[in-house]
């Protein structure tokens, strides 16, 4: 039923998680729950996650020098590192600071199958440049944040509790750099029939909802936890089904070898 019904079920699922995420947004606005423990075992999960889907990718996209895959590759690694710097910040504005960058760098690279799209890398020396090159300059920017959390960007509470401008809109780019990869993956996915694509079709619009709620939520309030568990779930989902993908990858190969 999955796979003859995909834009259905991908719409069904869409319609459900925005209907009772607006059902619930008085109650989730207003009630409060800090626990700054929790937050940080989320994060470090999510970010850890985030890591293994990217190794897997990366192995992947290292036989054809797939352009898409690896571009998906560094984008989960840089989301992971940054979201794992986030996960052990003190609260403040390298707290939301990193976790506003790694929205952004992940939907920077999730946007770019526009582009990448059945391309080559030129060689196995410039997919490693890629990938390394930009989880090398997510390690400096999270280290950075967190040994001069004095030197980020002021993007934090205002008078009111709520964000800044800044903050705001660097969490609204990311969302719609989600967003506008959801149209490329399904179309892939009807063109090559791949169900991966469908997957990453899902998994953007969830990036894209979390990256969206951002605005609207306070911390610690139900909507900020809302979003954390969105975002958690899709990497779970994503992660069981790319490892199964890899294990039927391998084991076909084995099978030719």
């Amino acid at each position: 039923m999955f796979s003859t019904t995909p834009a259905r079920i991908l719409l069904i699922t869409a319609l459900a998680l925005t209907a009772a995420l607006l059902g619930l947004f008085g109650r989730l606005s207003v009630w409060q729950w800090q626990h700054i423990q929790l937050h940080s075992t989320i994060e470090t999960l999510g970010g850890i996650t985030a890591c293994l889907i990217s190794v897997i990718l990366f192995i992947r996209s290292q036989e054809k020098l797939n352009a898409c895959l690896a571009m998906l590759a560094t984008g989960f690694a840089s989301m992971g590192v940054l979201d794992t710097a986030h996960a052990i910040s003190q609260l403040g504005d390298s707290f939301i600071f990193l976790h506003s960058v790694a929205s952004l760098s992940c939907g920077f690279f999730f946007a770019s199958v526009w582009f990448s799209n059945k391309r080559r890398l030129g060689s196995l020396s410039e997919l490693r440049f890629i990938y390394f090159g930009f989880i090398i300059l997510s390690i400096s920017i999270g280290l950075r944040a967190l040994l001069f959390p004095a030197d980020v960007p002021k993007i934090m509470p205002l008078f009111d509790g709520g964000f800044t401008m800044a903050a705001v809109l660097i969490n609204l780019t990311a969302s719609l750099l989600f967003i506008a990869s959801v149209f490329k993956f399904y179309q892939m996915y009807r063109q090559q029939g791949d169900r991966q694509y469908l997957l990453f079709a899902c998994l953007a619009y969830l990036f894209g909802i979390a990256a969206i709620i951002f605005p609207f939520s306070r911390p610690w309030n139900g909507m900020w936890w809302a979003w954390h568990l969105v975002r958690l779930s899709a990497f779970f989902i994503t992660l069981v089904f790319i490892a199964k993908q890899y294990g039927k990858y391998l084991g076909a190969k084995q099978g030719d070898d």
